[in-house]
This record gives C-alpha cells, sequence and structure tokens, in this order.
C-alpha cells in the first residue's frame, strides 16, 4: 500500500515542530490556518525526519522578503521577493540555493500564494512551481549554506528559515517514498 501524506502543520499551533535556536527569541505565530514567520527570528523545523518524500507547500512572501525551505535540513529551495531581478549566482525565488538556477521563471509577484510541489529521492530534486517545473531531476551537491550540519544523511527534518524576514506557510504535507 502507498504511503498517505501526513499533514506537517495542523494550521492551529506548533505542534510537531521545533525551533532551531530554542535559546532566542522567534516570531512564528499560527492564525487562520497560517504558520507566519512576523520578523526576522529563528528557523523552525519539523520534529520528524524524513528520507525519500514528495513535498507540497504553499507560501506567501512579503515585498522584499527572504526565505527557505531546507529539504533533509541541508537543501535550500529558496524563497525570495524576485520576480523580474536577475542573480549572478543561484539566488532567485525556486533555486536551489547556490547551486542551480530554476530553468523557467514561475514565480508570483510578492504578497501572492505560491505553491512548491518537490520530490526528492536520494540527492536527485524535481520541483515545480506554480505548477511549472523549474527544476528536472537535478543532482544535488550537497548542503547549500544555512543548513543543520554539513553531512548529507538519508533521513532530516523539514526547515523553514525564520532568520532573513518575514513569511508565511499554509498546507504543507509530505508523502514518503
Amino acid at each position: 500500500m502507498a504511503n498517505e501524506s501526513i499533514q506537517l502543520f495542523n494550521g492551529t499551533d506548533l505542534t510537531g515542530w521545533r525551533m532551531r535556536r530554542p535559546d532566542r527569541e522567534h516570531k512564528w505565530v499560527v492564525h487562520d490556518g497560517i504558520l507566519d514567520n512576523t520578523d526576522k527570528g529563528v528557523d523552525i523545523l519539523t520534529e520528524q525526519e524524513f528520507g525519500d518524500f514528495e513535498l507540497h507547500i504553499e507560501y506567501l512572501v512579503p515585498k522584499d522578503s527572504n526565505s527557505g525551505i531546507y529539504l533533509r535540513g541541508r537543501y535550500e529551495i529558496q524563497i525570495l521577493d524576485s520576480l523580474g531581478k536577475t542573480y549572478s549566482y543561484p539566488a532567485e525565488n525556486g533555486a536551489l540555493y547556490n547551486q542551480k538556477h530554476v530553468d523557467v521563471e514561475a514565480s508570483k509577484p510578492a504578497g501572492e500564494w505560491q505553491t512548491v510541489d518537490a520530490t526528492l529521492k536520494g540527492m536527485s530534486l524535481t520541483i515545480f512551481l506554480n505548477g511549472a517545473k523549474i527544476h528536472d531531476n537535478v543532482t544535488i551537491e550537497g548542503p547549500t549554506g544555512g543548513q543543520l550540519s554539513d553531512d548529507n544523511p538519508p533521513k532530516g527534518p523539514l526547515m523553514l528559515q525564520g532568520d532573513h524576514g518575514p513569511v508565511q506557510f499554509r498546507n504543507i504535507r509530505i508523502r514518503e517514498l
């Protein structure tokens, strides 16, 4: 029987999540089914770890803000208000940070909800952003920066970057493969 998707965020509180730096003040709040990082604070990560998976996550990045989705706590899918901008290194919205630019521009303007569907098998990554394939079976070279540690474990938590600026998330679910 195929694994079912599980909701990683219940929409009402932070059950199943912990702060990367519990000694620092965090800015994460929950309201209206939204996980909201209201200001620069700390990263938040799942208590559970995942190996190979399909992830669905929706986010809203305000104007000029910056965040990221860390697969296994090590490989960042960049979240950035970057529509219409170019970068000399992979740092635009949807980029595999510091490793690979997106294949096509699929970002929406700041302040609009965006959808990521990512599949990670071993070190191979495919991502759809807002329905467009932006990475097709890309081999991740290793941690991308800001990671939990410098290794490449078979499993790790989902981590959401909270130390760069405001961002909102909703409808976070994962299906282990």
